[in-house]
């Protein structure tokens, strides 16, 4: 019987490499639509709202406007991020500054108290916010029957 004193490897340094080389394009794939996913400029908002439905559509602003939702608890966001009715004054003359003509838009879940979204519209006049608009989705339009 003869013993084999030589051990052959699975594995090679060209493998190895290859290995490492597809390894990282996975990398770079998985981040890379990760970001485009995440910075994604169509996606107005992440927190989802249920809108009211409307017939008629405002022209689209050439200014970036200020998005304030409030979503299906009661809770007010000012772009995505948590809010109070304290403290949604002060942010808004903030991020208004000098130029009253930027437009509010207020994204209200249509389960929401009317009175919620008066006390946010009194906030955001009261700071300055000339222009003030209520988010809607568009209404299916009914398809007129034969006669």
């Amino acid at each position: 019987m003869k013993i084999k004193l030589r051990r052959e490897s699975l594995f090679s340094l060209e493998s190895i490499a290859i290995t490492d080389i597809v390894l990282n394009m996975f990398i770079f794939f998985f981040v890379s639509f990760s970001l485009i996913y995440t910075f994604n400029p169509i996606k107005e908002s992440r927190i989802t709202v249920k809108l009211p439905q409307a017939e008629t559509k405002s022209p689209a602003e050439q200014v970036q406007p200020v998005i304030i939702v409030i979503d299906a608890k009661s809770r007010i966001y000012l772009f995505d991020e948590p809010s109070n009715l304290s403290s949604l004054s002060k942010s808004l003359q903030n991020i208004i500054g000098r130029d009253k003509t930027v437009p509010a838009i207020v994204r209200a879940d249509k389960t929401v108290m009317i009175d919620r979204v008066v006390q946010v519209l009194d906030i955001a006049r009261g700071a300055g916010v000339e222009q003030i608009g209520i988010a809607v989705e568009d209404k299916a339009q009914p398809v007129p029957k034969p006669k």
